[in-house]
């Protein structure tokens, strides 16, 4: 970084990292506007170009997430809990090969626990989990989806709260994430102007804030490797034959503002991405495939931006 550049980079993007934490805490102070305020009405809502129809839920889930681009998402809350939550796993087990529940705090959106494919008993149709009186908000995330995919339904202390729901699920169901970076504006630019320069600059920087500040709603199974892309570099991968065996690896490329731009699963051992002509963020999302397999390891992967 030259002099002239730090003379604005950081300052800016000093500002741009206070103003983001402001705007989150005012998402977070205006959220029951994507929460049900009875537990009469609650039903999943899928991620969808009609679920960011209204710019106000684009920017908060701006604030609150990396998007997940590689799985169908959807989302249900806030469900009052006294005791304990029953999760239907038998509608997640026929609709992906590969899936997973998380249990957030509602508002805040603190990862409380999770359920997954990986984790739960076939022979089970439900999975109940004992929790602190309070509501929630659950995040399922279906990997490998079939053309009809069932969202399940949930109990709350033994009460049905959210029935069943099944939509159609073609494999281009995501393409609508091509289309969000045509409503950029200002307030994206400054909400995270910071971010390139809190990855170009991580090794500096103590981890946990780093990961914490990027990532703040992370699936627990998932390992990640995220960091920034200058203009003209590109990322080296050189990935173990076991780990592409064990788990799927799956690459995303976000703009400056943290708008998708591309997204793809890595099959091979040995990948380059395309070289960008602006400044990008990448996150590498390594996902188990099976319960039981090779236990991870770090030198499985390497990442090279060059």
């Amino acid at each position: 970084m030259s002099f002239f550049e730090i003379i604005w980079e950081i300052p800016l993007s000093g500002l741009s990292f206070l103003f983001s934490r402001v705007l989150r805490f005012v998402m977070q102070a205006l959220s029951g506007f994507y929460t049900s305020s009875s537990q009469k009405n609650l039903e999943w809502e899928l991620v969808c170009a009609e679920f960011f129809k209204k710019d106000i839920k684009l920017l908060w889930a701006m604030t609150k997430a990396r998007w997940n681009l590689h799985a169908i998402v959807a989302i249900v809350g806030a469900i009052e809990v006294k005791e304990s939550l029953s999760i239907d796993i038998n509608s997640a087990n026929k609709s992906a090969k590969s899936w997973t529940v998380v249990v957030y705090t509602a508002p805040n959106l603190n990862t409380i626990t999770s359920i997954s494919s990986l984790t739960v008993s076939e022979k089970e149709q439900w999975q109940s989990l004992q929790l602190k009186p309070g509501k929630y908000l659950l995040g399922l995330r279906y990997y490998h989806w079939s053309e009809t995919v069932e969202f399940p339904a949930v109990k709350a202390d033994g009460v049905e709260v959210v029935a069943a729901q099944t939509i159609e699920a073609p494999a281009n169901i995501n393409n609508f994430y091509y289309d969000l970076i045509k409503r950029k504006k200002i307030i994206h630019i400054c909400l995270n102007y910071y971010v390139f320069n809190l990855l170009r600059f991580k090794q500096w920087l103590p981890q946990d804030f780093v990961r914490r500040v990027f990532l703040p709603v992370p699936n627990p199974e998932t390992k990640f490797y995220f960091g920034a892309i200058k203009i003209g570099e590109v990322l080296q991968f050189k990935l173990d034959a076991l780990l592409l065996k064990n788990y799927d690896v799956y690459f995303s490329l976000y703009s400056r503002e943290c708008f998708p731009i591309e997204w793809y699963p890595i099959t091979e051992q040995k990948h380059t991405t395309s070289t960008r002509q602006e400044n990008c963020l990448y996150v590498v999302r390594i996902h188990q495939k099976f319960s039981k397999q090779e236990d991870f390891i770090n030198d499985w992967v390497n990442i090279a931006v060059i």
